[in-house]
C-alpha cells in the first residue's frame, strides 16, 4: 500500500472512531447507528485484508510497520473492542428497536415518526376526553334528576308530616270531646236520677222524694246494672257449666228476677197483714209469735203504710234475701229442673241475691214498682229485641229476656223489657 492511501485510510479511520464517538454520545438506536455501526465493520474487514495482504509478505508485519501503521493497529484494535461492545449493546435493545426504516432514512424521518405518534395520541386523548365529557354530562343530567326527586320527596315528607300533626291535633281534639261529652252524660245521668224537679205522676202525693237513697229512679239504675253484670255473668256462666241452651237460661234468669219481685211483694204484703192484725187484736202477738194467723187480716189506713214502708226504705239494706231467695227457689222448682243445681252455681247465687235486694226496694216504694212480662205484642217504645230477632218481622213476643220496669202499676215507664219476638 502507497503511503497516500495509508494516510487516507488512516484519515478516514480517525474520521469513523470520531463519528461512532458521536454516536456513543448520543446513545441512540436508530437506523443512523446501525448504519455506522456497518460501515465500521466494512472498514474493520478492509484493514484486516490489508494486514493479512502486508504480513503475507513480510512476515511479521508488526515488527516491519512503521510507527504510522502502528498507531494505525492500535487504533483498530481499539475500535474492534469498540464494535464487540456494541454489537452487545445491541443484542440486549433489540426488543425495543424500530427497525420500520431503511438505513438511508436519517434524524429528521425520526423526528417525524416521533411527532405522527404524539398526534396519534394525542387524537386518542382527545377522543377520551370527549367520550369523559359527554360521561360527565350524563353524570351531572342524573345528579339534577336525583336532587330534583329528592326535593319532591322532601316537599312529600313535608306534607305528610303536616297531615300527620294535623291528625294528631284532631285525634286529640276528638278526645277531649269525648271526654267532655262522658262529662256532659254523667251531668245528665246524674240530673235525671237526682233532678229537684219531682217525677210527674197522677197523684201529687205520691212524688218521689229525691231526699231518699232508696227512690225509684235510683232503683232504676240499679235495675240496668244488674242486667248488664250480673245477669251477663250468670248467663255466661250456665252457658259454660250447665249445658243449657240459649233460650232455656234466658227463661231461667227472667223467671229468676220475677220470682224473686213476686216474693218481695209477698212478704211485704203478709207484713202490713201482720201489723194489722196486730193493732187490732195486740194479744195476738203470742199467737203470732207461735205460728197462729187471723183468716180475717185487717187492711191498714193508707197514713200508717206510708210510715211504714218510709221506715223500711230507710233500712232497706237490711232485708235478709236468704229468705227471699228461699221463697224464689220454691217456685223455680215448678217450672224448671235441678234448680238446687243451678242455684249453685256462684255466679247464678249472687245473681239472685242482687235480685232479692233490688226487688225487695222495688216492693216497698209508696206505691209500689211494677215489673211485667205480660206484654204479647212487640212495642219498640216499651222493649228492646234481643240480637238474634229480627227487627223488621218481629211481632209476636215469644218469651222475655228481661222484665219491663214502670214507676208504679199504669205509671210511667222506667226500664224497656228485652224481648224475643218472631
Amino acid at each position: 500500500m502507497s503511503g497516500d492511501a495509508k494516510k487516507d485510510l488512516i484519515a478516514e479511520a480517525r474520521s469513523f472512531s470520531a463519528s461512532l464517538s458521536n454516536v456513543f454520545l448520543m446513545k441512540k438506536r436508530d437506523q443512523q447507528t446501525r448504519h455506522l455501526l456497518e460501515k465500521a465493520q466494512n472498514l474493520l474487514e478492509g484493514l484486516l485484508a490489508e494486514n493479512q495482504r502486508l504480513s503475507s509478505n513480510t512476515g511479521t508485519p508488526r515488527q516491519t510497520r512503521g510507527g504510522g501503521m502502528g498507531q494505525l493497529w492500535v487504533k483498530l484494535d481499539e475500535m474492534k473492542r469498540e464494535n464487540e461492545d456494541l454489537r452487545r449493546q445491541l443484542g440486549r435493545h433489540d426488543d425495543r428497536s424500530t427497525p420500520t426504516k431503511n438505513m438511508s432514512h436519517g434524524p429528521g424521518d425520526v423526528i417525524i415518526a416521533d411527532l405522527q405518534k404524539t398526534k396519534t395520541e394525542n387524537e386518542a386523548l382527545r377522543n377520551q376526553v370527549e367520550s369523559l365529557q359527554k360521561t360527565v354530562k350524563e353524570l351531572q343530567n342524573i345528579t339534577a334528576t336525583v336532587q330534583d326527586e329528592y326535593k319532591r320527596a322532601k316537599i312529600g315528607l313535608e306534607a305528610a308530616q303536616k297531615s300527620m300533626e294535623k291528625a294528631r291535633h284532631e285525634y286529640r281534639s276528638l278526645e277531649a270531646n269525648l271526654t267532655s261529652a262522658k262529662t256532659e252524660n254523667d251531668s245528665l245521668k246524674q240530673k235525671l236520677t237526682s233532678s229537684v224537679k219531682p217525677m210527674v205522676r197522677a197523684d201529687n202525693r205520691l212524688t218521689e222524694n229525691i231526699n231518699e237513697r232508696c227512690r225509684p229512679s235510683v232503683i232504676a239504675m240499679r235495675y240496668n246494672t244488674l242486667e248488664s253484670q250480673e245477669w251477663m255473668d250468670a248467663k255466661e256462666s250456665l252457658e259454660d257449666s250447665s249445658g243449657m241452651d240459649e233460650e232455656e237460661i234466658t227463661r231461667f234468669l227472667c223467671s229468676s228476677i220475677m220470682q224473686t219481685y213476686e216474693a218481695s211483694r209477698e212478704v211485704y204484703q203478709c207484713l202490713e197483714l201482720a201489723i194489722g192484725e196486730l193493732l187490732r187484736r195486740p194479744a195476738l202477738a203470742v199467737s203470732i209469735a207461735q205460728g197462729g194467723m187471723s183468716s180475717e187480716p185487717t187492711q191498714l189506713p193508707e197514713e200508717m203504710t206510708d210510715a211504714i214502708r218510709s221506715r223500711l226504705r230507710q233500712n232497706c239494706d237490711s232485708i235478709d234475701s236468704g229468705e227471699l231467695i228461699k221463697i224464689t227457689k220454691n217456685t223455680l222448682e215448678r217450672e224448671f229442673k235441678d234448680v238446687k243445681g243451678l242455684i249453685s252455681n256462684k255466679a247464678v247465687n249472687r245473681y239472685l241475691h242482687e235480685s232479692a235486694r233490688l226487688t225487695w226496694q222495688m216492693a216497698i216504694q209508696q206505691p209500689p214498682m211494677k215489673m211485667s212480662i205480660t206484654d204479647k205484642r212487640y212495642n219498640d217504645e216499651r222493649h228492646k229485641l234481643w240480637w238474634s230477632c229480627d227487627q223488621a218481622r218481629a211481632s209476636s213476643i215469644n218469651h222475655f229476656i228481661w222484665p219491663v220496669l214502670f214507676d208504679y202499676d199504669g205509671g210511667n215507664l222506667m226500664v224497656k223489657g228485652c224481648v224475643f219476638a218472631s
